[in-house]
């Protein structure tokens, strides 16, 4: 009887501490002249392509790509391109980056440049999240670079492995 309580403590502390001890995760901290990183849960994180109502351009069906973050303070940064793109291209770069992000195991790198530190200030924009709710968006904002998960998928703006898949905090990952 001795033995079985004992193991069952034994198990109840070897599921604790696989189960137990998982914190969301989310830290800001400038890497290099190539930008702000973010490392983050990937279930703090969504994309959107929005369309947009106020372009005056030669794009027939205007769309903006962004990914949205949900910090530590329950407020949404959005990292986002200033490319206007197709509808379809805005699409096929949700879908590329959308991978990344399922595919991510524990920890998402997002680049952008910018400050993601600046003080917060509530928007009237909301982002919901599947498991954590739906936030305001804090005006912090960062330029998109590229992303990268702890399975050494990368994604950048221009669609190819450049420098900004490659370097600074990344190259860990990718080489």
């Amino acid at each position: 009887m001795d033995t079985l309580q004992k193991n069952k403590l034994f198990m109840m502390v070897i599921l604790f501490s696989l189960f137990g001890c998982t914190t969301a995760t989310y830290r800001a901290y400038k890497e290099n002249s190539l930008g702000t990183d973010i490392e983050v849960s990937p279930d703090r994180v969504i994309t959107e392509c929005e369309f947009i109502t106020d372009y005056e351009g030669d794009r027939k069906n205007p769309y903006g790509f962004m990914i949205h973050i949900l910090d530590l303070q329950k407020t949404v940064l959005t990292v986002s391109n200033a490319v206007v793109l197709e509808k379809e291209d805005c699409l096929e770069r949700q879908t590329a980056v959308d991978k990344i992000i399922k595919n991510a195991h524990q920890i998402l790198t997002i680049r952008g440049r910018g400050d993601a530190e600046a003080p917060i200030v509530k928007e009237k924009f909301k982002s919901t999240f599947k498991k954590h709710g739906t936030y305001f968006g804090n005006g912090r904002s960062l330029n998109f670079i590229s992303v990268w998960n702890d399975k050494r998928d990368c994604y950048n703006v221009l669609g190819d492995e450049d420098s900004a898949c490659r370097s600074g905090h990344s190259e860990d990952l990718l080489n």
